[in-house]
């Protein structure tokens, strides 16, 4: 059995991208074998995803079919129009990727105390709290902004729109609820539970919106489909706000499957 973990392509998304490239060709997997000196059992198992090739193999398939191995496979980063906004840099997608995947765990881990200063904030009123408040959600904000810029670095990167703008929206959104957060400290008190609502609603619309986006991320398989798939329930449970609770260990969870995602990714990206 072939396997590299370099490989380019995820399976099964690899053997049906090279079943396309050979129908389009109008080769039988007979005359494909023939040329580039590949068993027909292993050319079945590659269009099968039973298997994952080296990127030789596959170089030697698409040389027969006519098709350039760059032009097929190499994910190349094309300018998106958030790049300003977010200070993305094309020439250092890698090391953006792989901050966006450590912040994601500093994101993870900050989050609970967030949950428990928000709470706290509804009695305490000292100005040493508040200080250590502001502290929390200062590194909820930068860390959360880091790992979800990742996410929009990957919409550019596979060409998905959704990705790209539900995961600006989500920075754009927490940024602002943060905020609403911080000076409710202070001014706005009365308006907590508008706010609050708020929040809930907006973020179900965002995380199914966002779910539904990493599900097209089809080069990663199960893994970006039940990323998607928690992140829309999710979504739902925050709509209908009774069952809010339910989505706090949700998102929980597919924090920790997005993470693993962007380690795919980045990976993905380096062994191209």
């Amino acid at each position: 059995m072939e396997f590299n973990k370099q490989h380019i392509m995820e399976q099964p998304a690899l053997g049906k991208k090279i079943l396309e490239l050979r129908k389009q060709k109008g080769f039988t997997q007979e005359e494909l074998v023939e040329q580039c000196n590949i068993n027909v059992r292993t050319i079945q198992r590659i269009e099968a995803g039973d298997v994952s090739p080296r990127s030789y193999t596959i170089k030697a398939i698409l040389e027969v079919l006519g098709f350039d191995y760059e032009t097929i496979f190499k994910k190349t980063y094309e300018s998106g129009k958030f790049d300003a906004i977010l200070r993305i840099n094309k020439n250092r997608i890698n090391k953006q990727l792989n901050l966006a995947m450590i912040f994601g765990i500093v994101y993870f881990l900050t989050v609970f105390f967030e949950i428990g200063a928000d709470i706290i904030s509804l009695e305490k009123d000292s100005a040493f709290f508040k200080m250590i408040y502001i502290i929390i959600k200062s590194v909820a904000i930068i860390s959360m902004f880091l790992f979800y810029r990742g996410f929009v670095i990957t919409g550019v990167l596979f060409r998905n729109y959704l990705l790209q703008i539900s995961g600006f929206l989500i920075i754009v959104f927490t940024l602002f609820f943060s905020l609403l957060d911080i000076t409710s400290l202070y001014i706005w008190q009365d308006f907590i539970g508008v706010f609050g609502i708020a929040q809930l609603l907006s973020y179900g619309v965002l995380s199914i919106l966002f779910g539904i986006a990493i599900k097209r991320l089809i080069n990663f398989g199960d893994l970006s489909k039940w990323t998607g798939i928690l992140e829309i329930i999710t979504g739902v449970c925050l709509l209908l706000i009774i069952l809010a609770p339910i989505a706090i260990f949700t998102q929980l969870t597919v924090e920790i499957f997005e993470i693993i995602l962007l380690y795919r990714i980045l990976i993905n990206k380096k062994t191209e």
